[in-house]
């Protein structure tokens, strides 16, 4: 084929041009393979996307024996890169790159254990699990995973037992019954609750607004709460989230607050006829959404939010709203109330992994006003810009066009660019780390770092999960070169720190009894981050020689969930436990050396990256129960946080080519004299 020289620590390899024919054979007699096994008749009726192709234009310089690649042996699988035959008009000779298998793929739709067809979204934390789970266990234990008890498997919003169907049947207990509620002192300490947990992230309700009503309810309950029909379910809602934040422990399936919660559904109006304050109807909307989401209710949670977001938009709160109809006052509660149905709306869409619902450029709303209050209004802003990244990366990383070759790096770099742009004005007014003299971070600083974090992990982990395919044999074993190229390692090895660095803002969160419980937020984190370090360590134990403290932290943590009444915690928890067991029994009976040699001095972390762990790349079993210990060393602790700068370092030093396939392969020789 060719010949090797010794460069010091680099090795030149000099390809032949009969090599390269030879490799085009192979291509081509692949091709024919397939198409006699249908194994590439799928999806055919799908359109190009060309706002991706537009702005990342493909490199066509090295691609020219791009080809899919799909072992000859293989049959349509959940797992496998196959896309439309149309889709191989790509290039001029009919090639197609790698498919990002998260992006486009034939593994849309799966059945339930309920018999219902689930759509498994692309960015879906949810879906994500399934596929990670399913073809782990499949090419362990060679059969098909049970579905029983599993999470994913279609109990989402069956965990919960909310005793309610959905049916408004009018009954005696359907008017406003105030027997049950708690009393004036009580109710205030709940609301006061809600504004610690939310108030700093979401508009629910408008404090001097509601809180005159709350006074004039107290004269006359019973009177007040029929003639105010909409306050009162925005107050039962209020109330549902207090005894959700409160409550210490709870075995039930019913969640806390969940009486109050179907109270106020069972009494919520007709939006459709129901004649009200707009900006009231979007709050109530959201509250009961946000709770829904809470209790793993997140399709029903997506519903509320679209449906309040489209009255919204009917009435032109993502304008500038700029008219001297408009009193001042109500254009501030607009502008309070379409940046909260934004987060919602973005963050729910990347949970599920759907299309979005408005445009970034069709949004000209400004921020509402902060009186005194500058650092809640880039909170704000920062939060918000994060949403967008979470937007830009479902369009790109995840869109049609999502192909891990020059046009999936150069989404990546586009979306690390983006973050960078944020991170700069996080970390300049949210540091992570407390302030000289106290202890502990600030919860929205925590807020605002783990979304950072989990955009990072969004945008890198469809090259965990390619390269966890090659590792479990699902794709081709040379696929995992592609860790030989600086870029692409350097992007898991981000992956993998970011997932580190969650687990120690959420074990820091724990310490000073902030961690979430009850909103989903932290949960989400805390699978995103296990899930990734699981995967890296599985792939090579170069990124992560032992996964082992982080993931009984990661238990820890999930276990605190569950004992404060966060059901899903458990199951998710469970699930990840299972796919730590698969993974070491495959460990145990393959080699579990290196994949790949370890980097010479010129590393992918390009004297940013630092080890944490310097143990042996094992999956042991947890002789105790999961803890989580203060005084736990974790090497860099939350000083590890990534600059502007060096995130724009990671983007710029980005070869857009490192992704072409194939590499050239040591036992193919050929003479020289072909070259």
């Amino acid at each position: 084929m060719g010949s090797t020289t010794d460069l010091g620590d680099y090795q030149l390899f000099v390809v032949s041009r009969g090599y390269i024919n030879r490799l085009q054979e192979r291509l081509a007699a692949l091709e024919s393979k397939s198409e006699e096994h249908s194994l590439l008749e799928v999806t055919t009726g799908r359109s190009r996307s060309t706002d991706l192709s537009d702005r990342i234009p493909l490199s066509t310089e090295n691609n020219e024996i791009s080809e899919q690649v799909i072992k000859p042996s293989a049959s349509i699988s959940p797992y496998g890169t196959a896309e439309a035959q149309d889709q191989r008009q790509l290039n001029g000779e009919g090639k197609a790159p790698l498919t990002n298998p998260l992006a486009f793929h034939t593994y849309d739709f799966v059945p339930s254990v309920t018999g219902h067809i689930l759509f498994m979204g692309t960015s879906s934390n949810w879906s994500f699990n399934k596929r990670v789970l399913t073809m782990t266990h499949e090419r362990v234990k060679g059969r098909p995973l049970s579905m029983h008890n599993l999470h994913f498997a279609g109990t989402e919003g069956k965990v919960f037992d909310l005793k309610w169907d959905g049916t408004r049947k009018f009954t005696s207990q359907d008017v406003p019954d105030t027997s049950a509620l708690p009393t004036k002192d009580f109710a205030l300490y709940l609301i006061n609750s809600v504004k610690f947990h939310c108030g700093w992230l979401y508009s629910l309700f408008d404090e001097d607004i509601f809180m005159e009503r709350f006074r004039l309810f107290h004269e006359n309950p019973s009177e007040y709460a029929r003639a105010e029909p909409l306050w009162f379910v925005h107050y039962l809602l209020v109330l549902a989230f207090g005894k959700a934040f409160v409550v210490q422990s709870t075995k039930s399936r019913r969640p806390p607050g969940g009486d109050f919660f179907i109270q106020a559904m069972k009494l919520m109006p007709d939006f459709n006829f129901f004649d009200c304050d707009i900006i009231e109807e979007m709050q109530v909307l959201c509250c009961a959404a946000l709770y829904l989401q809470s209790v793993d209710h997140i399709q029903q949670a997506y519903r509320l939010v679209c449906s309040a977001l489209r009255h919204g938009l009917e009435h032109g709160i993502h304008t500038e709203m700029q008219s001297d109809s408009l009193d001042a006052a109500y254009v501030q509660r607009s502008r309070h109330m379409f940046w909260t149905l934004y987060i919602l709306e973005r963050q729910l869409i990347s949970l599920l992994g759907l299309p979005l619902s408005i445009a970034d450029e069709t949004i000209s709303a400004r921020f509402p006003d902060f009186p005194g209050q500058p650092q809640k209004l880039e909170a704000l802003k920062i939060h918000v810009d994060f949403c967008r990244v979470l937007a830009k990366i479902n369009q790109t990383v995840y869109g049609l066009e999502g192909k891990l070759d020059s046009r999936y790096l150069g989404a990546t770099q586009s979306v690390l660019k983006s973050i960078a742009t944020v991170t700069e004005r996080l970390n300049k007014s949210f540091e992570i780390q407390a302030s000289e003299g106290m202890a502990g971070i600030s919860r929205i600083s925590a807020h605002l770092h783990l979304m950072q974090h989990q955009c990072i992990i969004l945008t890198t982990r469809p090259l965990l999960y390619t390269f966890l395919l090659s590792r479990l044999g699902h794709l081709e074993v040379a696929l995992m070169h592609w860790l030989q190229s600086e870029s692409v390692k350097g992007l898991v090895q981000m992956c993998t720190e970011s997932a580190q660095q969650i687990l120690r803002i959420l074990s820091s969160l724990s310490e000073q009894g902030l961690l979430e419980t009850f909103l989903r937020f932290d949960q989400d984190a805390a699978f995103t981050a296990t899930i990734a370090l699981l995967m890296a360590a599985a792939i090579d134990s170069s990124l992560l020689p032992d996964h082992t403290p982080w993931t009984q932290r990661a238990y820890g943590l999930f276990d605190e969930m569950n004992s404060r009444g966060n059901l899903v915690a458990n199951m998710v928890a469970a699930e990840l436990k299972q796919l730590e067991d698969l993974l070491k029994g495959f460990l145990a009976s393959n080699d579990s050396r290196p994949v790949v040699a370890t980097q010479g001095p010129n590393t992918p972390r390009q004297g940013f990256m630092n080890d944490i762990d310097s143990g042996t790349g094992s999956v042991t079993d947890y002789a105790e129960p999961f803890s989580i210990e203060p005084d736990d060393d974790f090497g860099l602790g939350l000083n590890y946080e990534l600059s502007a700068e060096q995130l724009l370092n990671i983007a710029n030093s980005l070869d857009i080519d490192s992704l072409t396939w194939p590499w050239p392969e040591d036992p193919m020789a050929e003479d020289v004299d072909d070259v």
